[in-house]
């Protein structure tokens, strides 16, 4: 039975949820399910938390997120056998997680070092001879953070690490499939050094959770992982003036006349099916040329049949089971929708509980479920085209954010492509895993996305001051 963590206290509640295993279906542990009352204490805790934050030195901030560093991999293994227990991924891809969480807190260890202040040259204006100025950061308050089940803790990670960089409080809210590594993090984080009252870790529902942090006037921020459906909801509800969500995306991959076929297969198993497919990185659509197309499709059916599905604490694993029976009765439903309105599965397109079996659809028209929503599962479409034009109309039409990787031996071709194409991120003969999220702030617009470093995560939770000198 795990307690929230709420400014440094362990707070249960009147009602227990369970922690399945994806694999075996039996409860892990079972998590106090929070409500709208112990919003109000974490964000009344936080707010003295903010003022303690804020206060300390930048060399004492850095100091603990290195600390956290060590401790996570000081339980490597104890957290990575926790997060394949919770999520069912393989335990090689939890001990990836693992260590991917480490180095954020490492990169927001440094990032403290980064000069915070910027120079402004009031003397540059015709009144202005005398004066000097200079901008400075300033952390925003209280952040919370809404976290999706399939990166648990690198996703905390990513949320906590700036905004203690930053000098903020900050509140986290794991998603109700997979709080128990995230608990895990808070209590390192306390034990690292962070104030108790500028840390809660909040479990529960989703919907009572977040829409109670969402409408929280006393928020600061609030940053959301998750669907697109469930992130437009938020600022219905909202008080808080700083929302930012990143929200469906999915991962393609160009096989173009000139790709090595091998090259491109083992990139379409590893990221079409890695983690069940249940990653926003996650290989949905491929295009392949049409000369590449019989080839590829023979080399990727291939590879398929000879994934394992098991135990994914078993090394020998290569297919992990999905989330939770909802989440494979949508898979399944999205797959037969496609098939109805005239796809072709050349492999898989079944269930056998609790995985889905890899699956490849080809001849999918471009009006079913698949074009414009993240199966979140091991499903990848193929399509065919023969030239240039064809491809960029092909991608463009897609309705959904997407992360796409170009496989060819032409640069003329790649960037000509790159250029033309409407995507978050292109990678030429690269996976397109690099971590570039779709966000959406509090005016509800999509912005074009840049590569975000620590230092840009940190600006990001923090606001800037002015200080002038006139004459002295």
């Amino acid at each position: 039975m795990q307690k929230m963590l709420i400014g440094g206290h362990l707070v249960g509640a009147d009602e227990w949820l369970p922690v399945h295993n994806p694999y075996t279906g039996e409860p892990v542990d079972y998590v106090a399910r929070g409500g709208a009352a112990h919003v109000d204490q974490a964000v009344a805790l936080a707010r003295h938390g903010a003022e303690l934050m804020r206060a300390m030195p930048l060399s004492q901030r850095a100091a603990i997120l290195r600390h956290v560093a060590e401790l996570i991999r000081q339980e490597r293994h104890s957290l990575a056998a926790l997060l394949t227990q919770e999520t069912g991924k393989l335990i090689g891809e939890s001990r990836l997680e693992v260590e991917r969480a480490a180095m954020v807190f490492e990169l927001a260890a440094a990032a403290c070092r980064h000069p915070r202040a910027t120079q402004f040259p009031p003397e540059s204006f015709t009144d202005g001879a005398s004066r000097f100025g200079f901008w400075v950061r300033e952390p925003l308050g209280v952040v919370a953070s809404i976290l999706a089940f399939n990166l648990p803790l690198a996703q905390a990670a990513q949320k906590a690490a700036p905004a203690i960089a930053a000098g903020n409080a900050i509140i986290l809210k794991p998603s109700t499939e997979a709080p128990l590594a995230v608990l895990r993090l808070g209590l390192l984080l306390y034990r690292a050094g962070v104030p108790p009252e500028a840390l809660s870790v909040l479990t529960g529902k989703g919907e009572e959770i977040g829409h109670a942090l969402a409408a929280h006037p006393a928020l600061s921020a609030l940053t959301f992982t998750g669907s697109r459906e469930v992130g437009l909801s938020l600022p219905v509800h909202a008080g808080v003036q700083h929302i930012e969500m990143e929200l469906d995306a999915v991962g393609g991959l160009v096989a173009t006349e000139s790709a090595e076929v091998e090259q491109a297969a083992d990139a379409i198993v590893c990221c079409g099916y890695m983690a069940a497919g249940q990653l926003s990185t996650s290989i949905q659509h491929v295009w392949a040329h049409e000369r590449l197309a019989e080839p590829l499709t023979e080399a990727l059916v291939q590879r398929l049949a000879s994934l394992r599905c098991g135990d994914p604490m078993d090394e020998a694993t290569t297919l992990p089971p999905l989330i939770h029976e909802r989440a494979l009765q949508r898979v399944a439903r999205l797959v037969q929708e496609t098939i109805a309105k005239g796809a072709r599965a050349l492999i898989g397109a079944c269930a056998e509980p609790p995985f889905y079996m890899p699956t490849v659809l080809v001849e999918s028209p471009s009006d079913s479920p698949l074009h414009s929503e993240a199966v979140f599962g091991p499903v990848v479409l193929l399509h065919r085209y023969s030239t240039l034009d064809e491809l960029v109309a092909q991608v463009n039409a897609l309705s959904i954010g997407l992360r796409v990787a170009i496989f060819t031996r032409d640069l003329v071709e790649a960037f000509e492509f790159a250029r033309r194409v409407r995507a978050l991120s292109v990678h030429i003969n690269d996976l397109p895993v690099v971590p570039i999220d779709p966000v959406i702030r509090g005016d509800i617009q999509e912005h074009h996305m840049c590569f975000e470093d620590m230092l840009q995560r940190i600006d990001r939770l923090s606001r800037p001051k002015f200080i002038g000198f006139g004459k002295m």
